[in-house]
């Protein structure tokens, strides 16, 4: 690159990071080396910013980038569209950076180490982020893109590339979870310069069967060339999504699906699709001569400044699909919005990009509620057990001596299955609890209707299984840590596998000496579990595809019950061993609050700001709609708030933050305690509650 340019790309990184970057541990004496000390983190936050979409505050509280950083100089994350990213920044006043083997390796490895909970080996500012990153690790959606940005050429070598396609193939299982990018010196040139010249985006939108509204302002809807979209994104690239919540996802199972209709049923892609919808400052139609201005005649609309605010994987799919299968692309249309902006209307913009991207939609989960079966399965809970059976998405979950929902009734059938398949597919994908057909889990674990007993018992055994292994938490660390949180349907599986067939079948008093057996032997099943890991894959592979993987379950639940009931010795665990498992331990809000039944299954929880400047930011939002300032206390460990707003569960932390995203407020502190901004009416918060309860423990 020309000197100049680079120049550009300096300033322009000074300008926006000098002041926000932390340098206190730079250690160099000589100016050239702390600069570059400083340009290196100053580029790795401005990718995470234009990456997540944050302001440049919290990019620059992304930076990790020092000693024992394992080759992570920034971690940003995106709640809204569940992308985790790992940045590798370097700068090069000559423009010469590159991507070697040893960078590559340095931070395939970074991952594993994270991967394994292994944070040990890290700086403090990665340890700060140690639970956020956990977080995002246990949702089985979220995607991890290793990132280079290079002040250099983003070519990678041939030896490089097959490092970090051998990382993939072992983490991505069925789904693409874990990509890798490269940003050079060309694109950091033009990201400067966007942000300089602005988003000014011209298109001409051809549009057939349309309607056209005034009110509130001017637009149309109506069917546009699929062929015409991926023009768009040819010219335009990423631009085209400036105000929008998130770029294209990449190859994710639902663009996946999008791409094969496009490719296989054309015909049918405008039927299948939720559509796009563009904001834009100015529409100017233009009708074919002598037209009636009928809808059933062409339009050409005139856009200026517009924005893709919703439908961005559409946009991106199509433009795949082109790439490959021209011809059938140009057979298929797609549903387009075009909302003219009025002056002033920043506010008006936010809401409908943020209403659009929100809005609640069908979910498989939600055709459950249609199924006779379960109006069957509610009547026998009902009937047989006087207890009560939540099938209906959005229904209050009950408490947990007083029945349970689908959700809990289905996991604990899956993970009673005699083929641990159907526990890997789940760990894979929860939604895929709900497939239908000849091999799809639903109709393996509900067309045969299970009765009312079979199902209770096997929540019952299910739910003894998560509290013993959340009681245990504290036992081990590192590797042994992760395969607890992602292996625990896999041990709830050999659980049942241990008891047998005819378990569930037991009288009460049988039964209840079966539940404590089981009790007493998750801590030997996770161990041998973490053990057998370690033995058939190795102590570098990653943890969390493991479990999602089948043939690698059904080895390991081979290998554990074979350990389990041959009388072998429990193997050492020392290697694991938390270093304050002999020590009273610090323990969580929600630990605290679980291990002494402190509140009840259930109970409603408000949330409320922690200051000034978050109740001032999250005001108008909340007022928009009261549920979403609702929580409902849930009986779980990694997820004990099931948010009114949505029906899905979450951390006190993850919530709060996944509520700051959505409310817009970009100048939000990149960490958060959770408990302290959900109370339990006038009693106090989560960190109060635990705090009494700790108190009566010492008295």
């Amino acid at each position: 690159m020309p000197h100049t340019q680079i120049e550009h790309v300096r300033l322009a990184l000074l300008r926006e990071f000098r002041d926000l970057i932390d340098m206190s541990d730079a250690e160099s004496r000589q100016a050239g080396e702390i600069d570059r000390q400083l340009l290196s983190r100053s580029l790795a936050a401005f990718v995470a910013r234009k990456l997540t979409g944050c302001d440049s505050r919290s990019a620059a509280a992304s930076v990790v980038d020092g000693r024992r950083d394992q080759g992570i100089d920034a971690i940003a994350v995106s709640q809204s569209t569940l992308e985790l990213f790992l940045i590798q920044a370097k700068w090069s006043t000559q423009g010469t950076a590159g991507v070697d083997s040893g960078a590559a390796h340095k931070i395939v490895d970074g991952f594993r180490q994270i991967e394994s909970h292994d944070f040990g080996r890290f700086n403090e500012r990665v340890k700060r982020k140690s639970e956020m990153i956990k977080s995002m690790l246990l949702d089985s959606r979220t995607r991890v893109i290793l990132v280079f940005a290079v002040m250099g050429n983003e070519k990678i070598a041939p030896e490089v590339g097959e490092i970090l396609e051998s990382a993939k193939s072992e983490y991505n299982g069925y789904d693409p979870l874990l990509d890798y990018r490269t940003i050079g010196g060309t694109e950091l040139l033009a990201l400067v310069k966007d942000e300089l010249n602005g988003p000014d985006i011209s298109l001409v939108v051809r549009m057939s069967q349309w309607l056209r509204r005034h009110e509130p302002t001017d637009s149309f809807q109506g069917s546009v060339p699929a062929e015409e979209v991926a023009d768009w994104y040819e010219k335009f690239k990423d631009r085209l999504f400036d105000q929008n919540v998130r770029n294209g996802l990449g190859s994710t199972s639902v663009n996946q699906a999008m791409i094969t209709t496009l490719r296989y049923s054309p015909e049918m892609f405008w039927s299948r699709n939720n559509g796009i919808t563009i904001l834009c400052s100015q529409i100017t139609p233009t009708y074919p001569a002598g037209s009636r201005r009928r809808p059933d005649q062409q339009v050409d609309l005139e856009i200026s400044k517009a924005s893709v605010v919703n439908g961005a994987q559409t946009v991106t799919a199509i433009h795949t699909a082109y790439q490959t299968a021209a011809e059938q692309v140009g057979d298929a249309e797609v549903s387009v919005r075009v909302i003219q902006i009025p002056e002033a209307g920043d506010e008006f913009a936010t809401r409908i990009t943020r209403s659009t991207n929100t809005q609640n939609h069908m979910e498989r989960r939600d055709f459950i509620a249609l199924d006779p079966r379960q109006a069957i399965i509610r009547d026998d809970f009902n009937l047989t057990l006087n207890k009560v059976y939540v099938f209906k998405r959005g229904g209050m979950e009950p408490a947990s001596d007083v029945g349970c929902s689908v959700e809990h009734a289905a996991t604990a059938l899956a993970c009673a299955h005699r083929n641990a398949e159907l526990v890997a597919r789940i760990k894979r994908n929860p939604d895929l609890l709900w497939e239908e057909g000849p091999t799809g889990a639903y109709t393996i674990l509900f067309g045969n209707i299970p009765s009312a007993t079979e199902i209770w018992r096997s929540v019952q055994l299910f739910r003894t299984v998560s509290d013993t292994l959340r009681q245990q938490s504290g036992k081990h660390e590192s590797r042994a840590s992760a395969v607890a949180d992602h292996g625990d349907l896999l041990v709830a599986h050999i659980a049942f596998q241990l008891a047998g067939i005819d378990a569930l079948d037991k009288n009460e008093e049988e039964w209840e000496f079966q539940i404590q057996a089981i009790r007493g032997q998750v801590g030997q099943i996770l161990d041998w579990l973490v053990h057998e890991v370690d033995r058939l894959f190795t102590k570098t592979s990653f943890i969390g595809s493991t479990f999602s993987n089948i043939e690698r379950c059904k080895q390991l639940t081979n290998a554990v019950m074979h350990c389990m009931t041959s009388g072998a010795p429990l193997p050492p665990m020392t290697e694991y061993q938390s270093s304050k498992a002999n020590r009273p331990r610090a323990r969580a809000a929600v630990q605290i609050l679980l291990d002494a039944d402190r509140i009840r299954d259930g109970a409603t929880l408000d949330y409320v700001p922690s200051s000034d400047r978050e109740r001032a930011a999250m005001k108008a939002w909340i007022g928009a709609d009261p549920r979403r300032s609702k929580a409902t206390w849930v009986l779980d460990r990694k997820a004990p708030l099931r948010w009114a707003a949505d029906g899905q569960q979450y951390s006190p932390s993850r919530l709060v933050m996944h509520m700051w995203d959505l409310a817009g407020w970009t100048t939000a502190p990149v960490a958060i305690q959770g408990p302290k901004c959900w109370y339990l009416g006038v009693e106090g918060s989560l960190v109060e509650l635990a705090s009494q309860v700790q108190k009566e423990e010492l008295d």
